[in-house]
């Protein structure tokens, strides 16, 4: 087996012997710093061969930018998804799920949610573990990709399957569109080198490619001097999307075209204990021994399970929180979340997803280009002496979102509307201009709130004058959490909340993990082989994510896993 530290892999000069693979892989277990050592390995391939003659390409948007965020001392057109590469292979072609408005408009039975932007075409669009699609044809269309990237014939296919596939091929052709996995079949297909012809290749998170990705990256890989790939086959978690672990511990390459990385940052001491018993009991794996962060860490068994989060569990996720500690709550499905997510609500605790921006359940505190309900209370709140160092006037457009949301009788003067939309939105709002746009009453309420230390009282007068009817509103939330944790902890969540597979890559200092199990994965766990060891690494991942205290909590029926 290799080195810890991967510098050998471009030590050699000369030209490619076609008599040896050109295939390196570096094994990166949990918090060993795969992206820093990958980093390292693309710094010596620029200072070799050039900066002209790298490319870099990861499974997800979300590794891809944080390489890209290493500044690395190549242009950021080499570093992205294969999904984006293909997509620039292939001359930019019109996506097809960007255009399906006509499609909804003739299946509706089939109808599937539109991607704004080719650019949101990766491996993370594919891979949504139990959420379910949207739309009527989401989830077809998401088995059509699989049986695609496992290179299924289509003879092979359910007959429901082929039928859709046959619907949606003719309504391509129409477009003269290409879909997800057409970027990948065609450049498998016709497009012998990958862009720009590099002399190396690196792809990262090998594990979570499917067979389709994999044969693709092999072929370009094959063309360059050097192809490495990283990831590790104890984190392959989406096998439910076709990834394998098969992906990085096959084809067989020489030891010594394999590195390990051997030293985690992240995982302590008794963290690493539990996750090394877990993990050990994989029947097909790439053993690789690393050792865990110098600190002892702590791993608790929690009485309260993810139905009783409000009571025990929550009391201890508080405490962590008053230390400054940051926090993840991680079950196995998403509907196991759907209890904490409430208490979470009921306390006015900040969470958030920032794996899964898109996922709003998860989100509710985002902040788009669109007016959001956090974005209507730090309008709100800016002009509040506890705001901090951002404290201001309001400005027009501050005015405008926070009053959108109230009646308008008894607070707003005729015409106020009008008058504020039609003003420059940057402007800061004199308190003659707050008179014009007031009733006297409000603007007198507005100054006595706002000279109080205390910014319960200015959100208070704000949430009393919603519309009646209105229940809970989508401010109410982050209005709630800005009285009781500050305006600054709309902004910076401490506590993550998702699933296992969306938070894969993520850490944080305290971890509460639910080893509940679905019935169909209960099913797996129970059977030995590749069906259990494939619910053996999830939960290895989601141990693996504490960097000082890991919580086991305590499953709610039998069907959960032993850890």
């Amino acid at each position: 087996m290799g080195n810890e530290e991967p510098e050998a892999i471009l030590n050699e000069v000369g030209t490619k012997d076609h008599s040896v693979t050109s295939e390196y892989r570096v094994f990166g277990p949990p918090g060993t710093g795969k992206t820093t050592a990958i980093s390292r390995q693309i710094q010596r391939a620029v200072d070799r061969f050039g900066p002209e003659s790298i490319l870099v390409t990861s499974f997800s948007r979300t590794a891809a930018a944080e390489l890209a965020g290493r500044d690395l001392p190549i242009h950021s057109d080499r570093i992205g998804t294969l999904h984006s590469l293909c997509y620039r292979a292939l001359g930019c072609p019109v996506v097809a799920e960007c255009r399906v408005s006509e499609w909804n408009r003739k299946n509706p039975h089939w109808a599937l949610t539109r991607v704004g932007k080719p650019s949101r075409l990766d491996g993370e669009d594919a891979v949504e573990d139990d959420a379910g699609g949207e739309r009527p044809g989401d989830r077809t269309l998401q088995q059509l990709n699989w049986h695609r990237g496992m290179m299924i014939p289509a003879s092979d296919w359910p007959r429901g399957l082929r039928e859709f596939g046959v619907e949606w091929s003719g309504y391509k052709r129409w477009l003269g569109t290409l879909d997800f996995a057409d970027l990948i079949e065609h450049c498998l297909r016709d497009v012998s080198t990958a862009p720009w012809k590099p002399s190396v290749i690196f792809a990262d998170e090998g594990q979570d490619l499917n067979p389709m990705q994999l044969a693709l990256v092999r072929k370009w890989g094959g063309r360059a001097n050097y192809f490495i790939l990283g990831g590790d086959d104890d984190q392959c978690i989406f096998t439910f999307a076709g990834a394998s672990p098969d992906g990085i511990l096959a084809p067989a390459i020489p030891d010594d075209h394999k590195i390990v990385l051997r030293q985690s940052y992240r995982v302590p001491r008794a963290v690493h204990r539990v996750a090394d018993r877990l993990i050990q009991q994989v029947e097909h794996r790439q053993s690789k021994p690393y050792r865990a962060r110098p600190a002892e860490g702590a791993v608790v068994r929690l009485a309260g399970t993810y139905e009783s989060a409000e009571y025990g569990i929550l009391k201890t996720a508080e405490q962590h929180l008053k230390e400054g500690k940051t926090i993840m709550f991680l079950a196995t499905c998403s509907y196991m979340l759907r209890p904490v997510v409430a208490a979470l609500r009921k306390r006015g605790l900040p969470f958030h997803n920032p794996y899964r921006k898109s996922n709003g359940f998860w989100n509710p505190l985002r902040i788009g280009r669109k007016a959001s309900a956090t974005g209507r209370v730090l309008a709100l709140l800016s002009a509040h002496p506890s705001f901090g160092r951002n404290h201001r006037p309001w400005t027009y457009r501050d005015i405008e979102l926070w009053t959108e949301v109230l009646a308008t009788e008894g607070i707003l003067k005729p015409g106020a509307r009008e008058a504020l939309s039609g003003r420059d939105p940057r402007r800061a709002i004199t308190a003659d201009a707050l008179a014009d746009i007031f009733e006297p009453g409000v603007v007198s309420a507005l100054t006595a709130t706002l000279g109080s230390n205390d910014c319960r009282s200015l959100l208070d007068w704000w949430l009393r004058r919603l519309p009646a009817g209105s229940g809970r509103h989508p401010v109410r939330f982050p209005a709630d959490v800005a009285a009781m944790h500050g305006a600054d902890a709309l902004l910076n969540p401490n506590i993550v909340v998702g699933t296992v597979h969306s938070i894969k890559g993520g850490q944080a200092d305290v971890v509460y993990l639910f080893p509940d199990l679905s019935q169909a994965a209960d099913s797996q766990y129970r059977r030995r082989g590749t069906s259990r060891d494939a619910v053996i690494r999830v939960l290895y991942v989601g141990i693996t994510r504490a960097r000082e205290t890991l919580y086991i909590c305590q499953p709610t029926s039998m069907l959960a896993a032993s850890i």
